[in-house]
């Protein structure tokens, strides 16, 4: 019997502490969802300094995640971190947006595509969220 309390109580612990994350699947049916014209923004080789690369968005940043994505024909970056705490972390310093592990780039300041990440992914800016305390 103690050992079923104990194997009950151990999966409980584990399946509340599991940070949630989206998968890039996840995050094109939401992206879509809301967008339904939203379009992945190729980059030739010639124009190599348009793509997006860890190097410049910090500790956590997955490599090869960084998309181009046009909605509403805005331009915004989405980013995949390993951990919430990182995509929060980086979207603080660079005053930007972010949803769970994601992070997006260009976002602030453009009405049209703050409105979007909201609504597609409930996504959070954390510098608003401290002026909001102030």
């Amino acid at each position: 019997m103690k050992v079923w309390v104990i194997l009950i109580f151990g999966l409980l612990f584990f399946s509340c502490t599991k940070e949630e994350r989206y998968t890039t699947t996840e995050m094109w049916n939401m992206a879509t969802a809301v967008e339904p014209n939203i379009q992945l923004v190729p980059i030739p080789n010639h124009e190599s300094d348009r793509r997006i690369l860890c190097e410049n968005y910090g500790p956590g940043c997955i490599k090869g995640s960084g998309r181009r994505l046009l909605v509403r024909r805005v331009e915004l970056i989405a980013v995949e971190f390993e951990t919430t705490k990182q995509a929060r972390a980086q979207a603080k310093e660079i005053h930007q947006w972010h949803a769970k592990n994601w992070l997006f780039d260009d976002v602030t300041n453009e009405p049209v595509l703050e409105s979007y990440v909201k609504e597609a992914f409930d996504a959070q800016n954390p510098n608003q969220e401290l002026e909001k305390r102030d």
